[in-house]
Parts: structure tokens; sequence; C-alpha cells
């Protein structure tokens, strides 16, 4: 049984790119190139556990965020949100049934707030503070035809622009997916079947 310990500590960038610069003004105005570059200060820890087929994984993160670029629906241009922070923690498991089949599953658990500016304390749009999913993959001819099913969950979340948290939110959903494929020497195959039942 293997127990590593992992940590993470990181700073990132997103510099906006030229169409989100030049749909950064209205139609026929010269862009200003005022769009701010996204950054990002994060940490990360965690576990990973790997016994007799099982392997489990199990992290906890966060996230500071300056100057996120944002879409805004409200005037089809690009803008830079106030300071926001994430925080949460994901799992993931598999366990190796028999030798050609394995079951999966994933948990995610988000907590996405302004820290800053006029809506500090809200929740960011479109954030699901619940995500998981679980699956099975059968190796039904070695690697030449796997068969892979998930199940995939989205928790509520803010609709887009609603930055102020007074809408209704988006309803959680589940989705089934469905993917056959495999591989021949060098060459890959698949065939995918997502939103299966059509929700």
């Amino acid at each position: 049984c293997a127990l590593p310990i992992f940590g993470r500590v990181g700073r990132s960038i997103r510099l906006p790119n030229v169409d989100e610069r030049v749909g950064n003004t209205p139609f026929g105005v010269p862009p200003t190139f005022a769009l701010k570059t996204q950054t990002s200060r994060d940490m990360e820890g965690g576990v990973r556990i790997n016994f007799d087929g099982l392997e489990l994984q199990s992290s906890a993160y966060m996230m500071h965020l300056e100057n996120e670029v944002h879409f805004s629906p409200a005037t089809f241009t690009n803008i830079n949100l106030n300071p926001t922070r994430r925080y949460g923690f994901e799992n993931a498991a598999s366990y190796r049934v028999v030798e050609d089949v394995t079951l999966r599953s994933a948990l995610t658990y988000t907590n996405a707030q302004f820290r800053g500016g006029a809506f500090k304390g809200k929740e960011v749009p479109l954030v699901s503070k619940w995500s998981g999913n679980i699956g099975a993959s059968w190796n039904i001819w070695g690697k030449f035809v796997v068969l892979d099913g998930d199940l995939r969950y989205v928790g509520s979340r803010r609709f887009d622009n609603d930055q102020r948290n007074f809408q209704p939110l988006i309803p959680a959903h589940a989705l089934v997916d469905l993917k056959v494929g495999g591989e021949i020497g060098w060459a890959y195959w698949s065939f995918t079947v997502p939103n299966l039942l059509n929700k």
C-alpha cells in the first residue's frame, strides 16, 4: 500500500487573446486594449492511496484570482471581474473489480465568491458547488474495444451575469454518456453518444 502526500503552490497568468480584446469595445470603435491580464495565486494539498486495485485521491485547494476575464452577455464585451476566490476539495476513486472491469467515481465541492468590489461575498455565476460522476469501463476485447459509461452530475448554480445573486438558480442536472473505443497499434478510434437519454 502506497500513501504519497503531495502539495503545490503556484502563480499563473492568462493573457486576453486578440478576439477578447477586439470584442472589448462596441462595433466600429477601435480597441483600447484596456482588458487586464488575469492572474491567479493558488495552493493545493492532498493524498493518494493505491492498494490492491483500489486507487483513491483526495485534495483541497484555494485560488485567489485578479482581473478574471469574463464575457458579459449584457454588453457583448469582455470585462475584468472584481477579485474572486475559489476553494474546495476534489475526490476521485477507481476500483478494478476484475481484470477487464473498472469502476470509477469523483466528487468535487467548489465555493466561488467575490472577495472585493461591489459584489463582495456574492457567488460567482456559473460555478456549481457540487459536481461529480460515477462510471465504469469494460475492456470487451483487450485494448481494441473498450466500453465506457458515465453518469455526470452538475449541481445548481447562478445564471451567467448574475453577479448580484438575485435571479433563481439554474437547476441541477444529471446526464448519461456512453462511449465505445479502443486502439489498434498506433491508431485510436471512438464512437461517443453524449447525453444518451436526451436530457
